[in-house]
């Protein structure tokens, strides 16, 4: 079979033709990005492509998609961004058709230090150091605290690149000391002073639909010494521990920021294996489901609820995974204060939007919240979690003190009250929304 000699003169006219009608690259140009790189921006979009130079970007329009449409929700996706706080857009046409995009960006501080510090009567504990949610502007975490509880000094130390050389592989390494006095259960409560010290690695894969895939590995040391060695009162005095750790999570987060309010869900799965080395029989698997939603009120309210559902190997064990925490689930309750090998948690708040800066700088929130929460208790039965004995409900109210230029920047004041028994009460302060 033979062609005219001029059929591929006119396949190749109709090549530099056809790809315009498939879809449009139209160059997108930023102004305003002191620290963050363009490249960022690339791995969290589904629509930008790199530009013509490493200052720029192009935008892929697939045929038959509106422009204005398509820019609106990669406005959206930026300001979801931890780096980015605000961005407008203004389109330059040349013969009547979009020639280029101008964005004015608006940079959110994302270095600032943490503070935290709560508790109870005998049981206090406060945190001083710096998160960095944008490290050299590629939206790299670098995060340091100092923890002071219960007299005890501890530390962290983490590091997390999300996406590695603008792919979206990433990830993470970190380094801590948790201690604390705990109360372990044999079944009678008995005081320890808890040491974990431990190192991790982790591997993560983010999809264009915002699912994060994370597995990571990592070598902790325990030792428990009781606060008063006493012979009489069960447990030993004293126990090392060497274990390892297999993490498996899945996260998907459909959040939309507007200013101090959130819109939209966020699921997290967590899987975990533990394994003690040396001959110990404390072996466990744990796993957790985490729901929150969000949904805005009016003009100025937000309600908010987190659903927590947990369960682990039930062994008849004082080390039981799951704990009960003002730090974590129930505010006013304080410090692991005690465990379980299964729970169930429910949080919900309601945040009204108290005074708000006219420049949308800074925001006050009034909050009013209620934390109920169940536990399993070590070897007993899944039933344990609907036996009121075990539930704990305190409820509360606090502020928010938000700066609207920075990421996730809002100082947590609550105080929370057991409403079956009030004399069982306390308060939390804390670094960023409780959740």
């Amino acid at each position: 079979m033979s062609f005219p000699r001029w059929f591929p003169t006119s396949l190749a006219f109709l090549s530099l033709l056809l790809p315009p009608l498939l879809h449009a690259q139209i160059p997108q140009h930023f102004e305003g990005l002191a620290r963050t790189q363009v490249q960022y921006l690339v791995s969290k979009s589904k629509v930008l492509e790199a530009g013509t130079n490493p200052e720029n970007l192009s935008l892929h329009l697939p045929a038959g998609q509106q422009l204005t449409p398509t820019l609106e929700e990669l406005r959206q996706q930026l300001i979801n961004l931890p780096a980015i706080t605000n961005a407008d857009y203004t389109i330059d046409s040349a013969a009547g058709q979009p020639s280029a995009v101008r964005w004015q960006m608006e940079e959110a501080r994302t270095l600032f230090p943490l503070l935290d510090l709560g508790g109870v009567k005998g049981n206090f504990y406060y945190l001083i150091g710096f998160t960095d949610f944008n490290f050299r502007g590629l939206g790299q975490s670098l995060t340091a605290f100092y923890q002071n509880i219960d007299g005890e000094h501890n530390y962290y130390l983490g590091y997390t690149n999300p996406n590695l050389k603008g792919s979206r592989w990433g990830y993470q390494l970190e380094s801590q000391r948790y201690a604390a006095i705990e109360p372990l259960y044999f079944p009678a409560p008995v005081r320890y002073t808890y040491v974990n010290l431990s190192f991790g690695a982790g591997l993560s894969y983010t999809t264009p639909s915002r699912h994060i895939f994370r597995v990571g590995i990592s070598n902790f040391y325990e030792h428990y010494q009781k606060t008063a060695p006493d012979l009489a009162t069960p447990g030993p005095n004293e126990l090392d521990l060497n274990k390892g750790l297999l993490k498996l999570s899945h996260n998907i987060r459909n959040l939309d920021y507007h200013w101090e309010r959130l819109a939209g869900t966020a699921h997290e799965t967590v899987v975990q294996v533990v394994r003690t080395f040396g001959g110990a029989d404390d072996n466990f698997t744990i796993g957790w489901h985490d729901l929150r939603y969000y949904r805005m009120v009016g003009n100025s309210g937000n309600l908010a609820l987190r659903l927590r559902a947990g369960i682990s190997t039930n062994n008849n064990s004082p080390f039981a995974p799951f704990v009960l925490d003002s730090q974590v689930n129930i505010r006013g309750s304080g410090n692991r204060i005690d465990r379980g090998t299964g729970q169930l948690i429910f949080n919900l708040e309601y945040r009204q939007t108290a005074w708000k800066d006219p420049k949308n700088r800074f925001a006050v929130q009034a909050v009013a919240f209620s934390d109920l929460g169940s536990w399993r208790n070590p070897g007993g039965e899944i039933s344990d979690i609907w036996d009121e004995r075990n539930f704990r409900h305190f409820v509360g109210g606090g502020l928010r003190l938000i700066s609207l230029k920075a990421y996730n920047a809002v100082l947590r004041l609550d105080y929370g009250v057991d409403i079956r028994n009030t004399q069982e009460r306390g308060f939390v302060a804390g670094f960023g929304q409780y959740f």
